[in-house]
């Protein structure tokens, strides 16, 4: 019988950071750092106006913007960093007991997608184990990223295209030593 092949590129680890404020919280910064290691690119913050699904948790003035990292994992290792961006949460949520101070949607980017773990379930989502769901929120074709018919609001009018081709290119470089 014939040996299989193990593929393995590594993929970006990402994260959509929301918080409050416009600028970003450099002790957040700091932190993300210890946990996943050097930031590589930290892209702008855009205001999380068009639901208010967070508010009771997080309180107003919430802003939303994607971070990468020097760190490339494998993706079959995301619902790891998902079960670590939970525990981040609440560890960072300690110096704010009423209130989450911050929501990370941790994930990853390879060459031709954005896919984000989730806890929940979906019809779209396909099952990685560890009781996390994967959703593909964006695909990349003909130099843009583009929503998924399944995908959240901001994600369907994507203010962060330019820092995601950013961080795309900058990973495909490291990568590919190109």
């Amino acid at each position: 019988m014939a040996e299989k092949k193990q593929f393995c590129e590594p993929v970006q680890l990402i994260a959509f950071v929301l918080q409050r404020g416009p600028e970003w919280n450099e002790e957040l910064l700091r932190k993300l750092e210890e946990t996943w290691g050097a930031i590589r690119y930290k892209g702008k913050l855009f205001a999380f106006d068009k639901t208010d699904y967070y508010e009771p948790e997080m309180g107003a003035d919430l802003y939303r913007g994607v971070l990468s990292f020097e760190k490339c994992i494998p993706a079959e290792t995301i619902a790891q960093e998902k079960a670590r961006s939970n525990e981040f949460e609440l560890a960072f949520a300690n110096a704010s007991p009423e209130h989450r101070c911050v929501n990370i949607d941790i994930g990853y980017m390879d060459l031709d997608k954005v896919v984000l773990p989730s806890y929940k379930r979906g019809p779209f989502k396909l099952y990685a184990g560890e009781g996390v769901w994967l959703d593909m929120l964006l695909t990349y074709a003909k130099g843009e990223f583009h929503p998924t018919a399944w995908a959240f609001d901001d994600f369907k009018r994507n203010p962060y295209q330019h820092d995601l081709q950013l961080i795309r290119e900058r990973w495909r470089k490291s990568v590919r030593g190109k």
